[in-house]
């Protein structure tokens, strides 16, 4: 690997290359950096396995890990070790990405990938040039889209330099528009339907960015009518990429949708989407952006025929997965406009319908389907107003009844190890552990994640609210709380242990 002439003995060096890939963890860190400018060298050779072996090895040690004393894993090779390399390095790889008369070479964009994700800050100083070099070689593959997986690397290499700009300092964002607009609006007009999701995800990555005080812009705003075209969505791959764009629209201007009376189409867009059991997972991901993000008034206008569209798909198919859904969106939905509208919603469709829901599907899914993280913390928040805001389930026996089975629901949520409620953002992913590639349904882009949102960042603790709920109800109405708890958790030692310690966590007792 020392030779410094390419052109002698390839045979050999790619043997070379391999075994350094091969034995990367066997080698230590000075045997690593003291490697790094060989293999950086090889990406100059002429020999395009020789080239490709260098990047692949390259890759393959920037995702090598070694354990730390406390027993963690950190990289043995990572921002700090690769940081005097990274001119050259970008050099090497963007050399052979600039050779149109050679094929696509895949390896070499996911060394370029990797690169970029190891770099993390140090890469702000040469984002123009590397995002020039990406969008340069988009141009040239959209007009002939060959390599699947080098697409898909190319598209995670933009992916990452947003993400590690934008995450930063927001006010980026508008270079970056300025840079990928122009190619994204390319690809959209030819319609390259290989390129269409990857650009609906990267688009609403950098809506996500923008500042909140930006609004949508005049570009975001003429994109939008499009998007809502019908033959757009009839693309299974394009659905999850387009239905998170339009969520990212909603995050950030959902005032000007509704405004520009766009509300419509997206209710129909939604329609669309629950009627079909492949999509009904992106249906409740848009009708959760409704329920967050557009206005109050606009939204209770179109509440009713929201209400009986979940009904009827409910009646045609009660698989486990839609049961999941649907009382997910309950709770965001009491969360936010309280239990008396969700009751009088259901039962406007049928007297009694919004208990029937409660006792037949919502309270029998917390038995057999916890949910974890900021979902476990949406369903505490809405059955913790369920509870303790709606005197109608106190009414009566079979009331309270359900009262104490949706308790035992919220307990087993807390008590779940498994839903993680003290820690309810999404735990992000290890970029060097998930699989990064291309799959012929749907390509999501890793590194263009959605970031985590909170519906109810107010709720610092949602297991402590519901401790002090339940303590300001029973104030209320002395002597009545603890016999219809006794009742529901009389099964169940652990769960009442569990709100016995919750109580006294929270400082509080039932009256």
């Amino acid at each position: 690997l020392q030779q410094a002439d390419m052109s002698i003995r390839p045979m050999v060096k790619a043997t070379a290359l391999k075994f350094v890939s091969t034995f990367r963890n066997q080698f230590a860190k000075e045997h690593l950096t003291a490697l790094m400018p060989l293999l950086i060298h090889h990406l100059s050779a002429d020999s395009i396995v020789v080239h490709t072996y260098a990047a692949a090895a390259i890759e393959k040690i920037l995702t090598t890990k070694e354990d730390t004393p406390d027993g963690r894993k950190k990289h043995k090779f990572g921002g700090e070790e690769i940081r005097p390399f990274l001119q050259t390095l970008f050099t090497g790889l963007f050399t052979i990405v600039d050779k149109t008369n050679l094929n696509e070479n895949e390896y070499v964009m996911k060394c370029v990938m990797r690169s970029l994700s190891t770099a993390k800050d140090d890469i702000v100083q040469v984002t123009q040039i590397v995002l020039e070099k990406l969008t340069a070689t988009l141009g040239h593959v959209a007009k002939n889209p060959r390599n699947p997986q080098f697409n898909h690397y190319l598209f995670e290499s933009i992916a990452v330099l947003v993400k590690s700009v934008c995450a930063k300092d927001a006010s980026h964002t508008s270079a970056f528009e300025g840079l990928l607009f122009p190619p994204f609006q390319m690809v959209l007009q030819m319609d390259v339907f290989e390129f269409t999701p990857y650009v609906f995800q990267i688009l609403a990555q950098l809506l996500e960015y923008r500042p909140q005080a930006a609004g949508l812009g005049d570009s975001y705003t003429a994109l939008f009518p499009p998007l809502l075209t019908p033959t757009l969505w009839e693309r299974k791959g394009n659905v999850p990429a387009l239905t998170r764009l339009v969520q990212a629209y909603l995050g950030k201007g959902a005032a000007e949708l509704v405004a520009q009376n766009h509300l419509l189409g997206i209710l129909g867009v939604f329609q669309k989407l629950i009627s079909s059991k492949a999509n009904e997972i992106s249906a409740f991901d848009l009708l959760g952006s409704l329920t967050m993000y557009v206005p109050a008034e606009a939204f209770s206008a179109r509440i009713k025929d929201i209400f009986q569209i979940i009904c009827m798909r409910l009646q045609q198919s009660k698989t486990p997965r839609l049961v999941r859904l649907v009382t997910q969106w309950f709770a965001l939905y009491i969360g936010k406009y309280g239990s008396q509208s969700y009751l009088d919603q259901l039962n406007n469709i049928q007297p009694g319908l919004g208990l029937m829901l409660l006792m037949q599907v919502w309270v029998p899914r917390l038995q057999t389907d916890v949910p974890a993280r900021m979902d476990a913390k949406v369903q505490v928040v809405g059955l913790t107003k369920l509870l303790c805001e709606t005197p109608a389930l106190l009414a009566d026996a079979n009331c309270q009844q359900i009262w104490a089975q949706a308790l035992a629901g919220a307990i087993k949520i807390i008590a779940s190890s498994s839903s993680y409620l003290s820690n309810s953002t999404s735990a992000g992913d290890d970029d060097d552990e998930v699989e990064i590639g291309y799959d012929a349904t749907f390509s999501r882009l890793h590194f263009a994640a959605r970031l985590a949102t909170d519906p109810f960042p107010e709720v610092n603790d949602a297991a402590i609210a519901l401790a002090q709920s339940l303590h300001k109800l029973s104030a209320s109405q002395p002597g009545k709380l603890s016999p219809l708890i006794q009742q529901g958790l009389q099964n169940d030692a652990k769960l009442a242990a569990s709100l016995e310690s919750l109580f006294n966590k929270a400082g509080v007792n039932l009256v």
